[in-house]
């Protein structure tokens, strides 16, 4: 089927002030195009990118037109914008505050410049245009259109630039004549939760927040100097992960975990046909492969980077040119260690060979390197409190899972000292604390808002509670980040997770909200989860609870190892597991009472946030998850030799080690595991 792209990213706006530059937007749509041509089929004469200068309002309007004239039933259409979002004076009457939510191209400005935005209303009718033609779109949008300053300056940027609130006579005219902006005015607009467009079944909207929120640049895991947008980064990921026959839900939950857990005040939304295969495409090749685009010596060159997941350190077995399936007959070429991670392709080392490896051939990955970075701390202090600073590195000096920022990296959280102030302006550190009666610490993620509760500065041993608070939330980011990339796992697909909500005395299916795309449940209200076995052998299940303020507690078992779940019979195609749908387990939804840390200018009413359950699934025996809840690996337990899912968690919560640990061979078939996130929303 015919597979066409637009892809825009727009870092440089010439006529904006300089604070709103971006750095990641064109690294944004580079992956996205890599991604499309590689994994979906996307021929590149058919993928168009606009960058920066080229991503003028005429151009990209020009660019639709195009899609949409030369579009046919059945054809694959795809935009993507990574850039600025922002709102304007709506001109046409149809919004109920007044304002149009825009995209920013390149060439457009705020006063004394013109604004040459394009409205959500002039993408809408792109959209209904093209959509009688086919219904396989998807729209991108990687950007925001809401926006505060109560953010420390620490915070990575947002995607988001002031609303352009000039008179409609100061704005260019609007590009609709009086009957078409008629029937906007007289039109429907359910808008989900992104704000961006009506929700509609033919085509499927990713947007990188909910419309009261941030988008926000990060530093790729792999290399801290290169920048995308939170969504992308993990989008293109999970997409490059994907098995044939994925859906965009499958992709999408998983991207939108990981962005969350970075940024608590950024929930990506899915909207549309959630359901349907990626890209419309069925044929996907059985076999995940990289594909080898040169070599130089005794360095080869891997066409996937940073942004598609390569980890440097990784181990890949080569295979000939055109290797379609990969089994106990299938000769490798040799085998290859990733030495340097880029954007969109990376070196590797050539450690055994037997035939020559040369461009053509295909890798498969045999071994991922598992423990991470540790969680590097930027102190800041005003003058003054010189030895509350050096009292707090020395603790982060003593660490096995954080350090100061500098010494392996750069900052994923600041630690400030606040001082007393009487009022706080938009410079100063943390102004969402706004007056402070007495100096504080306080801790902010790269969203600029607080990653947990602040403390006085003459609280005693006040530093190794930040010590303690900074090491939960990196073993909490390690481990809500768990996932086996086996992408031969033989439980990969095999759990089956439904989560449930209850309805009188019984229980349904909890489904997604249509206005928010997400799973809601208030609190107060009664959760439960089923969980099926499809697998063909037993598996030992386990749920924890990635609570809102750090926490991880064991849902299910209430004690003990993993609760055994037999495979299917005859009579039924799955053994399940139900959790909290017995009296007396029942499960209650409830806000601790310390969140948030901080009442938020921007917060609204009623507050919501998202909690993620998580879901462990082992062959060959139980596995006992205490070490997760306390934060200490416990080791060896009696002569009994550790499965490899233990050895993951070592990997990533034991604090008496910093050693890279590597799978030693293939996959035992009787210490397979897998995961699954449950995220939803808890309102109050």
């Amino acid at each position: 089927m015919p597979r066409r792209a637009l892809l825009v990213g727009v870092n440089e706006y010439p006529n904006l002030p300089s604070r709103y530059r971006l750095h990641g937007c064109v690294n944004d749509v580079e992956a996205m195009a890599y991604i499309l041509e590689t994994v979906a089929g996307f021929a590149r004469d058919d993928i168009t990118l606009l960058r920066d200068q080229e991503a003028t309002r005429d151009r990209i309007l020009d660019e639709l037109g195009r899609l949409s004239d030369q579009a046919v039933p059945g054809d694959v259409v795809v935009f993507h914008f990574s850039g600025h979002g922002s709102q304007m004076t709506d001109r046409e009457g149809d919004e109920a505050d007044g304002l149009d939510e825009t995209i920013v191209p390149s060439d457009s400005g705020r006063r004394p410049y013109p604004n040459r935005d394009i409205t959500d209303d002039e993408l809408y009718d792109w959209l209904r245009e093209l959509t009688e033609k086919t219904d396989n779109v998807v729209v991108v949008a990687d950007c925001c259109h809401s926006g505060t300053i109560s953010r420390d300056p620490f915070g990575e940027p947002s995607r988001w630039v002031e609303p352009d609130e000039r008179p409609v006579e100061e704005l260019p005219p609007s590009p609709f004549g009086p009957e078409a902006a008629e029937a906007l005015r007289g039109g429907s607009r359910d808008l989900g939760a992104s704000g961006w467009l009506p929700l509609g079944k033919r085509y499927v909207v990713i947007a990188g927040c909910q419309d009261d929120e941030s988008s926000y640049e990060l530093d790729a895991l792999e290399d801290p100097q290169l920048k995308h947008g939170a969504l992308t980064y993990f989008l293109t990921q999970e997409i490059a992960r994907a098995r044939p026959g994925a859906t965009y839900v499958d992709v999408f939950e998983k991207a939108s975990v990981q962005v969350t857990a970075r940024y608590p005040r950024q929930h990506p939304q899915l909207e549309g046909t959630r359901d349907r295969e990626l890209f419309g495409v069925r044929d996907l090749q059985p076999m995940r492969y990289v594909a080898v685009s040169g070599r130089s010596g005794q360095t080869v060159t891997l066409a996937a980077g940073a942004a598609h997941g390569m980890t440097s350190g990784s181990q890949w077995t080569v295979y000939p040119p055109g290797t379609q399936h990969v089994d106990g007959q299938t000769r490798p070429l040799g085998r290859v260690t990733v030495t340097a991670v880029r954007a969109v392709d990376a070196d590797a080392s050539i450690d055994e060979e037997g035939d020559p490896i040369a461009a053509g051939a295909r890798a498969v990955e045999a071994l991922r390197p598992i423990a991470e970075p540790r969680l590097g701390v930027e102190v800041v202090t005003p003058p003054g409190h010189d030895a509350a600073k050096e009292a707090l590195l020395r603790a982060l000096r003593s660490s096995q899972l954080v350090e100061p920022a500098g010494e392996a990296g750069g900052a994923s959280v600041r630690a400030s000292v606040v001082p007393a102030r009487s009022e706080a302006g938009e410079d100063d550190p943390v102004p969402q604390l706004g007056p402070v009666s007495q100096p504080v610490w306080a801790v902010v993620g790269k969203d600029g808002r607080l990653a947990m509760p602040v403390h006085r500065v003459d609280e005693p041993d006040v530093q190794f509670i930040l010590l303690e608070n900074l090491e939960a939330l990196a073993r909490y980011r390690r481990l809500l980040a768990l996932a086996n990339p086996n992408p031969d796992s033989a439980l990969q697909g095999k759990l089956e997770v439904t989560l449930l909500r209850r309805s009188g005395s019984g229980w349904d299916e909890a489904t997604p909200d249509p206005a928010s795309g997400q799973v809601a449940f208030a609190e107060g209200d009664e959760i439960a989860l089923r969980v099926v076995n499809h697998h063909t052998g037993p598996v030992w299940v386990a749920l924890l609870d990635f609570g809102l303020t750090g926490r991880i507690g064991l849902v299910h078992p209430p004690s003990g190892p993993s609760e055994r779940v037999d495979p299917p019979t005859a009579r039924t195609p799955g053994s399940r597991l139900e959790i909290g749908t017995r009296a007396g387990s029942e499960l209650i939804l409830g806000f601790p009472d310390d969140f948030p840390y901080v009442k938020d200018p921007t917060d609204t009413e009623p507050q919501a946030a998202v909690e993620v359950f998580k879901v462990f699934a082992t062959t060959g025996r139980p596995v006992d998850f205490s070490p997760m809840l306390q934060g200490a690996f416990r080791g060896l337990r009696g002569d009994e030799e550790e499965s490899e899912l233990e050895e993951v968690l070592a990997g990533s919560l034991a604090p008496g080690t910093r050693d890279v640990r590597r799978r030693q061979g293939p996959m035992a078939t009787d210490q397979d595991w897998t995961t699954v996130d449950i995220p939803f929303e808890l309102r109050r």
